[in-house]
């Protein structure tokens, strides 16, 4: 019984390096965490995200956040939970940064104001979608990329996905 288990436990820790491994070299890109918004997507890093965009064809979505930011941690618990959400997000090339990181204080991240959590959207090539933003009835239209609910967001990502003809439908 014991040379089972033996060989279950190595076999399993294989496969999972393998699998890790694999995805590394495929993708060519780290996985991040998700920083509580949710294991659920393939979250890239700022740099790694662009490259991947590039290469697969997918517009870009764009989370800047702050941990103890309370709308941001407010945002979190529904964005990790919406089935829509997972669901769209495999049109998009996903990518996940604190405000803190030096790369995303640039203007160009900050396009009505550094506040958080706001929501980027770029085309494939890396060119910011200035007319991809909040336009809910409830949205503050003083902070055009500011999201409080999944389905403010999935309304712009859909469309996105229509404007750049990668409809999913």
């Amino acid at each position: 019984m014991r040379q089972y288990l033996k060989y279950f436990w190595s076999t399993g820790i294989i496969g999972i390096a393998e699998q890790v491994i694999e995805t590394l070299l495929v993708h060519g890109v780290e996985y991040e965490f998700d920083y509580g918004f949710g294991n659920s997507y393939k979250w890239r890093n700022l740099s790694g995200g662009f490259e991947e965009a590039k290469k697969s064809g997918k517009p870009i979505f764009l989370i800047i956040h702050k941990p103890k930011c309370p709308a941001c941690i407010k945002l979190k618990d529904k964005f990790s939970r919406s089935v829509k959400l997972i669901d769209i997000s495999q049109h998009f090339v996903m990518i996940n940064v604190e405000n803190s990181s030096e790369l995303i204080k640039s203007d160009e991240f900050s396009p009505d104001g550094k506040y958080v959590p706001r929501i980027l959207f770029f085309t494939s090539a890396g060119d910011f979608i200035k007319t991809a933003y909040n336009r809910h009835p409830d949205a503050d239209p003083e902070h055009r990329y500011f999201y409080s609910s999944p389905v403010q967001i999935i309304q712009v990502m859909q469309q996105v996905i229509d404007n750049s003809g990668r409809n999913p439908q």
